[in-house]
């Protein structure tokens, strides 16, 4: 179970099963709307897609911790020419992007909705169906505030939101080992987490077969088993096999 960090909302999640790793397998594209059709299948989460963004971030690295443990790597090229890794923990991560709700920042009357004191502006945190709403808009962080703020002193409320709901994709950084420079990379929770998740189902298919014509189960009957029952069976299998060579 997870708590998540600016709603405080309690969410029972679990990994993969057959069916999301054939999911997962098959998809053309690791985005969003992916990470929310997973997101309804593995956690209790009825509409995610109303989740404030921080929030829906932080289950998809719940998940991942779930499946690969707390340690995430990242590799690059430095301009030196040799490759690096970038590796962090995923719990610090999310400690040193903690929310933290500003002094100045009250809860509205309007449920989601708040206000900055001795200013005209109230506001709401962005969910992920305001960022897929205006994801196809010429000036996506205006259409974005648009729907978010109400009032004059934006540069005001995009402090508080950052400090309220820290972003969790964005840039990060390392150091390169063999000359000492700063190597900056990209990091999009949803892209990195579902990217993991399609290689860890890659070997759905290889499952199915095996299974299937070993012991003539059908698809769905082994795309059912729990995972760890599952690679039991494919082990022994692999097993027999290998003795009977």
């Amino acid at each position: 179970m997870i708590r998540l960090p600016v709603s405080g909302i309690v969410v029972e999640a679990h990994p993969p099963g057959g069916a999301e790793e054939l999911l997962l397998w098959e998809a053309r594209l690791l985005d969003r709307r992916l990470a929310l059709d997973l997101t309804r299948r593995l956690t209790t989460v009825a509409e995610p897609g109303r989740l404030v963004v921080h929030d829906f971030e932080a289950l998809l690295l719940h998940l991942y911790r779930q499946v690969f443990g707390d340690a995430i790597g990242a590799d690059s090229v430095c301009d030196c020419g040799e490759r690096i890794d970038i590796g962090f923990p995923v719990s610090g991560f999310l400690a040193h992007r903690a929310p933290r709700r500003p002094r100045r920042v009250a809860a509205s009357e309007e449920a989601g909705w708040f206000s900055l004191q001795e200013s005209d502006v109230t506001f709401r945190l962005p969910t992920v169906d305001d960022q897929l709403a205006v994801a196809g808009e010429a000036d996506p962080a205006t259409a974005l505030a648009a729907r978010c703020v109400r009032g004059s002193q934006v540069s005001a409320v995009d402090r508080a939101m950052a400090a309220m709901a820290p972003a969790l994709s964005g840039p990060i950084q390392g150091a390169c080992p063999h000359c000492a420079r700063t190597i900056r990379l990209h990091f999009d929770v949803p892209s990195f987490v579902l990217r993991e998740l399609q290689v860890q189902a890659s070997l759905i298919c290889e499952h199915v077969h095996l299974l299937a014509g070993h012991y003539h189960w059908t698809e769905e009957k082994i795309l059912s088993l729990p995972n760890r029952r599952r690679q039991d069976y494919v082990e022994m299998v692999v097993a027999e096999r290998r003795g009977a060579l």
